[in-house]
């Protein structure tokens, strides 16, 4: 078999490519990260609970699917390479089923509208990991640099917050006088929009997996090829996953710190309405106006996180960068608890002129370092390709990525589910009674509580997450030696 050569330094055009889909990975995820509960609880009137199980349901199917696509995305033998065919494969059933989750049929009783749910979410999400495991496993194949491969990640992170945002704000675009009613006040809890904003959001969805397929397309001959395989029987496939996964110290050291970072997330997505919309009193305008100012976020981070990883190395900057999130992520909560408890004024209150413009350099701030610290670790796993490769004599970026996304995925969930039980526990009012009957104002002590409960958790999770960190040892120089290895350019014969 030749030897493919990947290429150390690739051009802004090729970059774009591979990262341009990130958009469709970003919409979905928004979608079911911010408003698929919301939407099927409080506007489509589904009991929480149920909602939530169904998407928790969904977690069986991930399951499956996840090591399956990496692993036979890894191995797939085509004239379209190892990754295209299953990233074609996946742009229509994802955006045709997305757009139906947003469009249930009329008059569902309770049990119907749960499984309409649970179809739709498991269709979506099994087929946008055909997309989104084989369309990032092509990292570390276009570039083995240290530093592009930062780069690299760093405009797939771009455009995924650019496709999440874009939906995120169009939501409070689309409810505004258009969509208010006299039966909906509020456009939020009008179906028909939810409709609107469901095709918007699927067209988004199938341009961007074309456009990546397609821009990727002609990388393919360039691509590694893996050998033909004699022997494909189900304990060979377990034993295969097994060693892989257990094969590198470092790698497990960053798949647990995945899983608590994914908790964290999860709990801060759960939340993130809630207090926007009664921690902070913000108006849809409002959330308007900060979530435009988040496109800020994204561009300073493609442009600071290979210089980072250049200058301080991966790890450091990782280690360092997340330390001052995570405080200065909790800050504002921690601040306003204070005044809710104690009376202080240490933070802007909901009626001051000052609390916007807090905010929004707040959350700019903030995400800017998530993201470089996120694009920082996935190039981090990137480089332990070659390492893993060297011990196993297989290149498995398929089951690599596919484990650390299905982990995410499985913990996030968990994380939607616990939020759920905190807002039972601080007696957390439903939706319906904060209109009707507390005129859009939930209690000063609820809201305390809220916060009492968010900041801990999500302190000690991602600290937690981030100690986990320091058991990574592959240095620059050893990455170096990796790559320029003749073994790692090609698998090893069966």
């Amino acid at each position: 078999m030749e030897e493919s050569q990947p290429k150390s330094n690739i051009n802004f055009r090729t970059k774009f490519y591979y990262g341009f889909g990130s958009i469709s990975f970003g919409i979905k995820n928004n979608g079911f990260s911010y408003f698929v509960l919301f939407v099927y609880s409080s506007v489509l009137g589904l009991p929480a609970w149920m909602a939530g199980l169904a998407l928790n349901l969904v977690l069986i199917a991930d399951a499956i699917t996840d090591p399956l696509v990496g692993y036979y995305s890894d191995r797939t033998r085509s004239r379209w390479g190892r990754r295209h065919p299953f990233m074609y494969a996946a742009a229509l059933p994802v955006a045709i089923t997305y757009y139906f989750l947003w469009t249930p049929p009329e008059s569902l009783t309770d049990w119907q509208l749960f499984s309409y749910l649970l179809v739709c979410a498991i269709i979506i999400r099994v087929f946008i990991t055909f997309y989104e495991v084989p369309s990032v496993s092509l990292g570390p194949e276009l570039t083995d640099n240290y530093v592009e491969r930062t780069s690299l990640m760093s405009f797939r992170y771009f455009f995924g917050w650019f496709g999440g945002l874009t939906t995120y704000n169009l939501v409070w675009f689309w409810f505004g006088p258009n969509n208010v009613t006299q039966t909906y006040t509020d456009g939020r809890y009008n179906p028909e929009a939810w409709s609107e904003y469901g095709l918007v959001a699927a067209v988004l969805i199938f341009i961007g997996i074309i456009v990546t397929s397609a821009g990727t397309h002609k990388h393919i001959p360039d691509l590694i090829e893996p050998p033909e395989r004699k022997n494909t029987g189900l304990l060979v496939v377990l034993t295969e996953l097994k060693e892989t996964l257990l094969a590198n110290r470092s790698y497990m050291f960053l798949f647990v710190s995945g899983l608590l970072a994914a908790l964290a997330g999860g709990i801060e997505a759960a939340f993130a309405v809630y207090f926007d919309s009664y921690f902070w009193g913000l108006n849809t305008d409002e959330m308007l106006t900060r979530g435009l100012c988040l496109y800020l976020s994204p561009i300073f981070a493609i442009i600071l996180a290979p210089i980072f990883s250049d200058r301080f190395g991966k790890k450091n900057t990782v280690m360092s960068l997340w330390a001052f999130q995570i405080v200065f992520a909790a800050l504002p909560f921690a601040l306003r608890y204070c005044d809710l408890t104690y009376g202080t004024s240490l933070f802007p209150s909901n009626d001051s002129p000052y609390l916007l413009a807090t905010l929004c350099i707040h959350v700019v701030i903030n995400v800017t370092c998530g993201i470089i610290v996120f694009a920082t670790l996935s190039s981090m796993l990137m480089d332990l390709v070659e390492d893993i490769q060297l011990q196993t004599g297989r290149r498995e970026e398929g089951v690599l990525f596919s484990a650390r996304s299905f982990a995410d995925k499985a913990v996030s969930g968990f994380g939607l589910t616990f939020a759920g039980i905190i807002l039972s526990l601080i007696s957390f009012p439903e939706s319906s009674v904060i209109r009707e009957q507390l005129n859009g104002v939930v209690p000063d002590q609820v809201l305390a509580d809220l916060a009492l409960w968010y900041i801990p958790i999500c302190i000690i999770a991602f600290g937690s997450a981030l100690s986990l960190v320091s058991g990574y040892t592959l240095t620059r120089d050893e990455h170096e030696d990796n790559a320029a290895n003749p073994d790692t350019k090609v698998w090893k014969g069966e």
